[in-house]
């Protein structure tokens, strides 16, 4: 029988209340990650997307989609010959026709076996004759790859996405090296040639990768210069530049970071592209003694783009720490619960479990 996925997006204010994000957190909610596809429609014969308009109003729009490419969503309205854009940034939800395979992967997706789904997600690619749909669902398995800590398997498609669509938005996804600290196992490595890949993809990786070790950070930084100035997509240069901000960790000789004017940048990207440039102003936030703009800083990948689980437990651990540095000791104690819920087995909850269990022996 035919099946339909939907695509929901959350669209945020740039602004929201410190009590609320930690009530939030506490609830375990996951108010801004774009959720797995949904199969909750029923086979009605034709896409449907929901849009958000300028009074926050949300109409609906039946068609066929012709195609997504970079933020731009290209509708063939039912009904009539006329043919409409929509900003992807204003699209809340796509309701479209998905086979079998697709619906199959997207079950196991949602009992957390990310690699048996990943079966069935390539055998619904393989069959996937939509050019936008492909790149959804090989984003959507690239999701997958790096739930299950294959993140080289995640660039790989994310790089397939980016030879079909060179303004994707789904280069957000790349599981960059936001923070060195992590373990080898939790991060994606590089050797220094791939620095001079012809892949633009695989450049950025392994500056992202090579960005903190003194032997080749003059390279990296040199090829991240190169990708933010070389006229790739905007959401490209984006995360090369965000990537930069980190020579500010990791240099205390450099000048002072533009934390306040960072800030207010990653404030104006899509949700989708904000956790790892918000991790970076979150760490100089801290560092800058700033602890209650640090923990929620800190807090807002987590809770509202989880899709690396071992980043996202630094940054709750991170925040945990910030909150007790603001003296705000409950919220700390509430969220390092949170934290052995929902991130267990990484290496933050492991580092703060031991702690715990350390504090408890002293007398």
């Amino acid at each position: 029988m035919p099946q339909f996925a939907v695509i929901r997006r959350c669209h945020l204010l740039s602004q929201f209340a410190f009590v609320v994000l930690l009530h939030v957190c506490l609830m375990n909610a996951s108010l801004g990650d774009e959720p797995a596809l949904q199969t909750d429609l029923p086979f009605v014969g034709e896409d449907r997307i929901a849009v958000v308009n300028s009074l926050g109003q949300v109409e609906s729009f039946a068609g066929r989609v012709e195609s997504i490419r970079g933020d731009v969503l290209t509708l063939r309205r039912a009904g009539r010959a006329s043919i409409e854009m929509f900003r992807m940034s204003d699209v809340a939800e796509i309701s479209f026709y998905k086979s079998a395979d697709w619906d199959a992967g997207l079950r196991l997706q949602s009992k957390a076996e990310y690699k048996r789904a990943l079966e069935y997600f390539d055998k619904a690619l393989a069959s996937e004759d939509r050019d936008w749909a492909w790149i959804e669902l090989q984003a959507t398995a690239a999701k997958d790859c790096i739930m299950a800590g294959e993140r080289m398997a995640a660039v790989k498609r994310i790089a397939e996405i980016y030879a079909k669509d060179p303004e994707t938005r789904h280069v957000s996804l790349l599981p960059l090296v936001w923070d060195s600290r992590l373990p080898t196992d939790e991060k994606v490595r590089a050797t220094v040639t791939e620095l001079n890949s012809e892949s633009i993809i695989l450049k950025l990786v392994a500056a992202s990768a090579l960005l903190h070790e003194s032997v080749h950070q003059a390279e990296a930084e040199s090829c991240l210069m190169k990708l933010r100035r070389g006229g790739h997509s905007k959401h490209l240069s984006e995360l090369a530049d965000a990537q930069m901000w980190r020579l500010y960790l990791l240099d205390s000789a450099k000048e002072h970071p533009l934390t306040l004017q960072w800030q207010d940048r990653v404030s104006q990207l899509p949700v989708g592209a904000r956790s790892g440039p918000q991790y970076v102003v979150a760490r100089l936030l801290a560092k800058q003694h700033d602890y209650d703009k640090a923990a929620l800083a800190f807090l807002w990948m987590p809770l509202m783009s989880p899709t690396d689980p071992a980043l996202s437990a630094r940054s709750l651990a991170e925040g945990i720490d910030s909150l007790r540095m603001a003296g705000r000791h409950d919220e700390a104690a509430a969220l390092s619960v949170e934290l052995q819920q929902r991130f267990a087995g990484t290496s933050a909850a492991k580092t703060a479990a031991a702690a715990a269990a350390l504090q408890e022996t002293v007398p």
